[in-house]
């Protein structure tokens, strides 16, 4: 599935004027292709070549971190990729769940493979371009997961820098990617550490109801620790999910969230049925589903996140 963007889209990623990209025309820079109503059409390599000559390419690793499960943090790492590539970025997902649903919702077989995440992680010798895989969309890859997982943190205990495998593994292709999305598992594992470690911001997914709140609370004591032991700071987003404004407790769990989190929420996700459906179709619904209101909320956040001026506070 290629992606092409006309020029008034790409000026708009690129944060310049329609003129600015004609002018790169002219200079020989780009060379668009025709569609079949000769407007002209570029490519995500375009995309990155203007996005770099603008000084506008910022290369982040976001992990979707929670360890209350039922949050949506694979929902949000599935469709997030997806508003990412629609921003002409290059993406990789990576799976660090047991369970492989990211893996599975993309379509993918996490038995087809001869390694994944899990060997990642504990074998010196697995890079992490023996495990990037294709899922079908251009511009977005993923390194899957399988069971085994469920196993792997008891072997990264007796790892040297156990805390640093997946970071010092990916530095290795990060010039290939844009962004790097961790869907983390349910826990505060070593394996969710890795994934913090390897990020540069953390996006938290929450329920609007009480247990989300006492969640937040034990990731913030994490986060804090990694700042404190390992000079390691993540800027951190609140995502509030399954939202019905029809509710009342709803509206007022959201305001108590803003007063509390204030700059570093993010675009409420609304309830939307279409989320739970893109998975059977094997595509974010951000494709599958363009229209809907789940479609439209993640690529908010998407915009959000990659908007130059945006800049969370640190937790406290």
């Amino acid at each position: 599935m290629n992606r092409t963007f006309t020029a008034g889209r790409l000026a708009e990623i690129a944060g310049v004027t329609r003129d600015h990209i004609s002018q790169l025309e002219n200079d020989g820079v780009l060379a668009p292709a025709r569609g079949e109503r000769n407007q002209r059409l570029f490519t995500a390599d375009d995309v990155s070549r203007v996005l770099d000559l603008t000084g506008r390419r910022v290369r982040k690793g976001i992990s979707v971190v929670n360890q209350k499960g039922g949050v949506g943090k694979t929902t949000t790492v599935f469709n997030l990729a997806g508003a990412l590539v629609l921003e002409g970025r290059r993406v990789l997902a990576v799976d660090l769940d047991a369970q492989a649903s990211l893996t599975v919702s993309f379509g993918l077989d996490p038995s087809s493979y001869a390694r994944t995440s899990h060997d990642l992680l504990t074998d010196d010798n697995t890079s992490a371009a023996d495990v990037i895989a294709a899922t079908g969309v251009d511009g977005l890859d993923i390194i899957p997961a399988d069971i085994r997982l469920a196993s792997a943190d008891v072997l990264l205990r007796e790892m040297i820098m156990r805390e640093r495998i997946l970071s010092t593994k990916l530095e290795k292709i990060a010039d290939r990617y844009d962004v790097i999305l961790f869907d983390c598992p349910p826990n505060l594992s070593t394996i969710t550490i890795n994934a913090l470690v390897a990020s540069t911001e953390a996006v938290v997914p929450m329920e609007t109801q009480f247990y989300s709140i006492k969640a937040v609370d034990d990731l913030t004591r994490t986060f804090n620790l990694l700042a404190a032991r390992m000079n390691h700071h993540l800027a951190v987003w609140m995502l509030p999910t399954k939202i019905d404004l029809r509710i009342k407790l709803t509206k007022e769990f959201l305001i108590g969230m803003e007063a509390n989190f204030k700059d570093r929420m993010l675009t409420s996700i609304r309830t939307d049925a279409n989320l739970a459906k893109a998975p059977m179709v094997k595509e974010p619904a951000v494709f599958s589903f363009p229209a809907s209101r789940g479609s439209r909320d993640y690529r908010r956040i998407a915009r959000e996140l990659l908007a130059p001026v945006r800049a969370a506070s640190e937790p406290a």
